[in-house]
């Protein structure tokens, strides 16, 4: 449904998200957007396919943000499992999303809201804690059969006030293959 490529000759990590696995331009119909990745790799924003506003001409549309990831430092390194937090715009019952604009997906922006308490636009989830299990002697979360490979990159989002409703479960089922699933508000991009 969708595809990722690494793009080359940036400072940071950097992937475009197309519909088309042929076409990796920005000026192709299927392109969707990208993630970007801060200095450090702690942080990844997700923008929209219009313009950067520090290269967009006065007559062009400037991107939106439609998220951010942040990755915080475990204290047991690649031995324990990973934390995380993803942040989006507010969305409505109806799908309307209250608009990020580029500007404002700076962490400073971010945790400014956040230390101020001005959250109301903002969606919080978190990585669901894997549980230790002995017999397998490593983290596990219940993917109930959808994922059957064991990986750092397996991941469920719950919200703040409730661990039991999963919103998104990615995971690996194979060398190079993974499956997806996502619960309103979150989309596949």
């Amino acid at each position: 449904m969708l595809t990722g490529k690494k793009r080359g000759m940036n400072s940071t990590s950097n992937y475009m998200i197309t519909i088309d696995q042929q076409k990796f331009q920005k000026d192709v119909n299927g392109y969707l957007g990208k993630v970007r990745s801060n200095f450090l790799g702690t942080e990844f924003y997700i923008f929209d396919s219009k313009e950067n506003p520090k290269k967009a001409g006065e007559a062009a549309e400037v991107r939106q943000s439609h998220g951010v990831i942040q990755y915080e430092t475990n204290v047991l390194g690649s031995k324990g499992p990973r934390r995380m937090k993803v942040l989006l715009p507010m969305v409505s019952k109806d799908g309307e999303q209250l608009i990020w604009p580029d500007t404002e997906v700076e962490t400073d922006t971010i945790q400014g809201k956040m230390a101020l308490n001005e959250t109301e636009d903002v969606m919080f989830f978190f990585n669901k804690p894997p549980k230790w299990n002995e017999q397998v002697q490593a983290f596990v979360l219940n993917f109930n059969g959808r994922v059957d490979k064991a990986s750092v990159k397996n991941f469920q989002l719950v919200d703040q006030f409730d661990d039991s409703k999963i919103y998104m479960q990615f995971g690996r089922v194979g060398k190079d293959s993974f499956n997806m699933d996502c619960a309103f508000p979150f989309s596949l991009f």
